[in-house]
């Protein structure tokens, strides 16, 4: 898969003039042709298919469901600019008795609503947005609507599966992937939740964040074990950044701030005739860790934004948001540099390790795009900060055994670059072994493009890495993709199953297992 093409943000430096769009002169702008071909072309049906062919063997005793969220625009598009401006799409394979089923559906947003009622795309991109009047969109629909996407994330928490977006609500889905609707949790949530809610092991709690480009820009929350949202508090930031995904260990939440501000007012024309998008990369900030103790009490009272702030956006009537100011954070600094996922974070002597895909800078800056895995260390006696480099491969979209999560972890597998060169998708899965230093890894080979991996624990087991890797494979040769299972320590060696699609799975985002009831 394209590493350049793998980021929100990637088009920001280089989108060209937003076209005219409906209702305003002038022709719609040829359309990024790469960002709809191969494995990023969308598959234009819902599938139920009762059973797979397989390859191998899957476990007997393997029993739940893998869903997998990712873009799939329903409609030819009006502007394309990178491949994840298309609509959600939830891709579910469900394990049983040695067996595989597949489902797949779009999730039923607003905007698809308003498009499937007009037969065609009406709502442009993110970086190349449509012209909308808040007059002419249906009632119940704002314009915040007709940018979400649902297509970012798919979790599943105290019985309820929602579809993530980190610009608006949780779309909630059934049994079957089809969309209830919009969540709020009660009406407790803003107009906005992250796409990367993190899941405390020992408390059963979905721990979520949320940014904003106005006050109050950042808030960090929690949803019980119950699916209740019992904490929102307000961060004291004192500007918009840009915070794709955050990490907690047991009693931390950390917060990296990277040097990207995030608002419409970062956006426009520059001189070279191009348009910037709604970010602005600010390397002289450096980047700013705030660090969160979770078990220290939050602070009193309601929040009330400063005189002359905006309410945050999607703010609803109803029942009252509880943002209310947090407790006291710690701050850290680090030079300038950029992330958009984590592995995982944890405490060990007095400090948090945590672990990273870092950037040199924001994707789209001019910088080589060399992503690799660091070790960023908070020292909580006197404040200081460190910075290792675990490992020199170019490599993305990280995961552990969910079960370490907050907790010091010995293994870690990431999609890798095993090549040098221009070409720079992902033929490879790596094994880390943190304690050891070593390196285990299943490389596909040329022409296959992987997907970002879940592990799957094996029932009943507690060793860390007790489980296998799940994730889809696409072959360009074929134009198809397939499901591979692999042993998660032993991963080296040939895969346990290979399971067959009958077509490609179009290149996703996040996805995670749901262990069967």
């Amino acid at each position: 898969m394209s590493l350049s093409r793998r980021h929100l943000l990637h088009a920001a430096g280089r989108a060209t003039l937003a076209p005219a769009l409906p209702g305003c002169a002038g022709p719609a702008p040829p359309l990024d042709q790469p960002h709809l071909a191969n494995g990023f072309a969308p598959v234009p049906d819902e599938l139920d298919l009762a059973e797979l062919p397989v390859r191998g063997e899957i476990p007997r005793d393997l029993a739940g469901t893998w869903l997998r969220n990712g873009p799939n625009p329903a409609y030819q598009p009006i502007s394309y600019v990178y491949p994840w401006d298309g609509d959600g799409m939830v891709h579910a394979l469900r394990f049983r008795d040695g067996k595989v089923a597949y489902a797949n559906r779009f999730i039923a947003t607003k905007r698809l609503a308003m498009e499937r009622q007009a037969g065609h795309a009406l709502f442009g991109s993110l970086m190349r947005p449509a012209k909308v009047e808040e007059g002419s969109l249906p009632p119940g629909t704002t314009r915040r609507d007709t940018m979400h996407l649902a297509n970012t994330s798919v979790v599943h928490h105290a019985g309820k599966t929602l579809a993530l977006w980190e610009g608006g609500l949780p779309y909630e889905l059934d049994a079957q992937l089809a969309t209830r609707g919009e969540y709020d949790f009660g009406g407790r949530l803003r107009g906005a939740m992250t796409a990367h809610p993190k899941f405390d092991p020992a408390t059963g709690e979905m721990l979520v964040l949320r940014y904003a480009p106005q006050p109050p820009f950042l808030s960090f929350g929690s949803v019980n074990a119950a699916g209740e949202m019992t904490r929102m508090e307000v961060l004291a930031t004192d500007q918009p950044y840009m915070v794709h995904d955050f990490i907690c260990t047991r009693r931390y939440a950390v917060f990296v701030l990277c040097p990207v501000l995030f608002g419409p007012q970062f956006a426009g024309l520059q001189a070279n005739g191009t348009v910037r998008g709604p970010v602005a990369w600010e390397p002289g900030l450096g980047t700013r860790i705030a660090v969160l103790d979770r078990q220290a009490a939050p602070g009193a009272g309601p929040w009330r934004p400063p005189a002359g702030a905006m309410p945050a956006p999607g703010a609803t009537s109803g029942p009252r948001p509880i943002e209310r100011p947090a407790a006291p954070l710690r701050w850290f600094s680090a030079e300038a540099f950029f992330t958009f996922h984590f592995l995982n974070a944890f405490e060990r002597d007095g400090r948090i390790h945590v672990d990273q895909v870092r950037y040199p800078a924001l994707p789209g800056q001019g910088f080589p795009q060399l992503p690799s895995l660091w070790r960023l260390t908070l020292n909580l006696a006197d404040g200081s900060t460190s910075e290792t480099q675990l490992d020199d491969r170019r490599c993305e979209f990280p995961r552990i055994d969910g079960r370490r999560a907050g907790l010091p972890n010995r293994f870690g597998w990431l999609p890798v670059k095993t090549t040098a060169g221009g070409d720079t998708v992902f033929p490879a899965i790596v094994r880390y072994d943190l304690d050891r230093g070593e390196v285990a890894v299943h490389d596909f080979g040329a022409g296959q493009e992987v997907d970002e991996p879940a592990f799957l624990p094996r029932p009943g087991g507690t060793t860390e890495g007790d489980g296998w890797i799940l994730t889809y494979v696409y072959d360009r040769a074929t134009d198809r993709s397939r499901a591979v299972l692999l042993d998660a320590i032993d991963i080296a060696a040939p895969p346990l199953a290979e399971i067959s699609l009958p077509r490609r799975v179009p290149h996703g985002l996040h996805g995670n297992w749901l262990v069967a009831a």
